[in-house]
């Protein structure tokens, strides 16, 4: 069974540090200016074997990136002993610019209702950039985006930031000298990655826990951890890329800048900045020796390390990162800055010895154009998913609205409030780091025609998506022809690319009775089948709506042991009664721009009355007044044209004479099942 995603963070993050021995070893020897003869063992894909999906691919490549993060971060932490300054630490400096820009702090804040980032015009955006940082989160707090708490970790956070590098460049004019760079090329770097942590502890802050989980094929990645992780990466690809060509002390140095940018801890990163000064208390014979002593060394196994990333591309790894904050739900402008303050990086590292070298120009300019293209791919990916119906934003007090002003169905909109409580239940428990209760989400409707189903299914989607159950919502509605073929082999795959269409939302089958039963010799088995294996591979992507007549369904369920076992929800829709029928027939007419007279309503009540005293288990409900009301406005029409009647009651008026005297019929009975005995517990009616 899968530990529940919120208990993974409380146990330990699984894409996070190495063994707290090791990883304390490791840094130690490198810090210290030892050569160490760890080996990073680099793993090897199997290249017999081929990915089966891109889910498969995505997480076989994440899962690559993350443990050579891992580790560069064993080997890049300060280690206790490490020599450091001691200095009397100076007083807080007061802030005089946001360290993170307005309108970047804006676009992470969320609709506490649908958990979404508040979108905001570009005009707009532009001006925030001039308003602080405590301003803008004293503006949103007084507009309920966050809470108190929230509100002081990140005033909290963004302070720590800012004045972080101030502190990390206290004795920059000493390592200017040493490796021949100049102090703002230090300060750019600096102020590039703190600025990059900073946004992702804000995404943390701002973001419901829930969200900050994804699930790749079997295995859950924390976004908030990965983006750190990933941030890593490509942070010191980029040094083992463009600031390695130079004079290995200034590449030394720019090593240092970087791992103490990248440092979880203010503490550590000051401490790995500062170590060479420590070292040789400021003296430069001394801080060679101390160099030479293990420092090249050290610094050669780190570009040894990110070799294997370098070939790989850096672009791989910001798609990764790009893949991640569209899951995360983060605005194309969030993501531009991202590229923009890596670029500043790659330039600041490709120009860190005063003039550029046409490698470094050509290899920077490759990178520029793939991070812009990526991130213009963003734009087009996050407006796409903005766009879908499926993540429109509602809460779910709306839903239920309409939900609730349905006709009729009162058992079943009980069942759905209570589906939804439970659901409900479960994301605040996961949200607290309790156990979550795993419980089957696939359902069975059953009831004759025109009772509301698929309706009701496509409103349970947009609920589970609101709860962030369901990453889209949408539903897909198939039968049997769109999911069993003519031909041997062919219906799996018919089967897969439905099933594929529906992930992130639900698969609505309508008579899915017409599966079974048929013969040993029909293909419906096998859509069953690769319907039940994708049910469980992916179970947390999926939900299965199962619908038809009350009998055959009964008999398609108990056909098949893997049917019964998955599908645990059953939800009958009644017939409607006279009263509610006709009530259906008053709000077809009425969004037509239509009204009855009073003897017209007097005598479509008693046809329903008639209707439904007349019906069998085919009964057609709504349908039989969709056909009732067509036929009506037909008649209607007829005699307006013979009267030559054209005002206004006219044209919106329905005449008693209008209604077909002659109407109703028996629906057409559902294809013929073989018979299966049901060990279902017979359903409440």
């Amino acid at each position: 069974m899968a530990i529940p995603a919120a208990m993974r963070i409380l146990e330990g993050r699984r894409h996070r540090k190495a063994p707290g021995v090791l990883r304390y070893k490791l840094a130690n020897r490198l810090w210290a200016g030892e050569n160490y003869g760890h080996e990073s063992k680099i793993v090897h894909m199997d290249t017999n074997r081929q990915p089966e999906s891109d889910d498969e691919k995505l997480r076989e490549r994440l899962t690559e990136f993350l443990r050579r993060a891992r580790d560069l971060e064993a080997v890049t932490q300060a280690p206790a002993n490490l020599p450091r300054v001691k200095e009397p630490s100076r007083p807080q400096l007061p802030l005089h610019e946001s360290f993170l820009p307005g309108s970047i702090l804006t676009t992470l804040f969320r609709n506490p209702k649908t958990g979404r980032t508040v979108t905001f015009k570009g005009e707009e955006l532009t001006e925030l950039d001039g308003m602080s940082s405590d301003y803008l989160v004293n503006y949103y707090l007084s507009h309920a985006l966050f809470t108190d708490d929230d509100a002081a970790r990140l005033r909290s956070g963004i302070e720590a930031r800012s004045r972080q590098v101030i502190q990390l460049m206290r004795h920059s004019d000493w390592r200017a000298g040493v490796f021949q760079y100049e102090i703002a090329k230090e300060g750019a770097i600096l102020h590039s990655l703190l600025q990059l942590r900073l946004l992702i502890e804000c995404v943390q802050i701002l973001t419901p826990p829930m969200l900050t989980i994804k699930r790749i094929d079997d295995e859950e990645f924390d976004l908030i951890d990965d983006l750190h992780s990933l941030v890593r990466l490509i942070a010191l690809a980029l040094w083992q890329r463009l600031a390695t060509d130079g004079p290995q002390l200034q590449a030394y140095g720019a090593l240092s800048a970087c791992i103490a940018g990248l440092a979880a801890r203010p503490d550590d990163a000051l401490a790995l900045i500062e170590s060479g000064y420590a070292a040789s208390n400021g003296n430069n014979d001394a801080f060679t020796k101390w160099f030479e002593k293990g420092g090249r060394r050290a610094m050669e196994r780190v570009e040894t390390m990110l070799q294997p990333v370098d070939k790989c591309g850096l672009d791989e790894i910001f798609k990764l990162m790009t893949s991640h904050t569209l899951d995360l739900g983060l605005q194309p402008v969030t993501i531009e800055f991202i590229r923009q303050t890596l670029q500043t990086l790659a330039l600041t590292l490709a120009n860190m010895d005063h003039e550029m070298s046409d490698a470094c120009r050509r290899r920077s300019a490759v990178i520029s154009a793939q991070f812009t293209e990526i991130s213009r791919q963003y734009a087009v990916d996050y407006n796409a998913r903005a766009a879908d119906p499926g993540v429109s934003e509602e809460d779910l007090t709306a839903i239920f609205k309409e939900l609730d002003a349905l006709v009729g169905l009162e058992p079943v909109k009980n069942e759905v409030h209570r589906a939804t409580n439970f659901a409900r239940m479960q994301v605040m428990r996961r949200q607290q780091g309790l156990p979550v209760v795993r419980a089957s989400l696939h359902s069975v409707f059953y009831g004759n025609p025109g009772t509301g189903k698929t309706t009701v299914a496509r409103l349970m989607g947009r609920i589970y998506k609101s709860l962030g159950l369901l990453r889209r919502g949408h539903v897909v509605e198939c039968d049997r022809g769109r999911l069993v073929a003519e031909y041997v082999g062919q219906t799996a795959v018919r089967t897969h690319a439905v099933i594929d269409s529906a992930l992130d939302g639900i698969l609505f089958i309508d008579e899915a009775y017409s599966l079974a039963g048929r013969g040993a010799e029909d293909f419906g088995s096998e859509a069953v089948e690769t319907l039940l294996k994708r049910m469980e591979d992916n179970r947390d992507q999926l939900i299965v709506i199962v619908a038809g007549y009350t009998g055959p369904m009964e008999q398609f369920v108990a056909s098949n042991p893997g049917l019964e076992s998955r599908f645990t929800n059953y939800l009958k829709f009644p017939d409607y009664s006279p009263e509610e029928l006709a009530e259906i027939f008053h709000r077809m007419a009425a969004q037509s721009g239509l009204v009855c007279s009073a003897e017209t309503a007097a005598t479509v009540l008693a046809l329903c009355k008639k209707l439904y005293s007349a019906r069998d288990e085919h009964f057609g409900n709504a349908r039989e007044m969709r056909n009732l009301f067509e036929a009506a406005v037909r008649n209607q029409s007829t005699r307006l044209v013979s009267s030559g009647q054209t005002d206004r009651d006219a044209l919106t008026t329905l005449l008693p004479e209008d209604l077909p005297k002659d109407f109703g019929g028996a629906m057409p009975a559902p294809p013929a099942t073989k018979a299966a005995t049901s060990h279902i517990a017979p359903r409440p009616g």
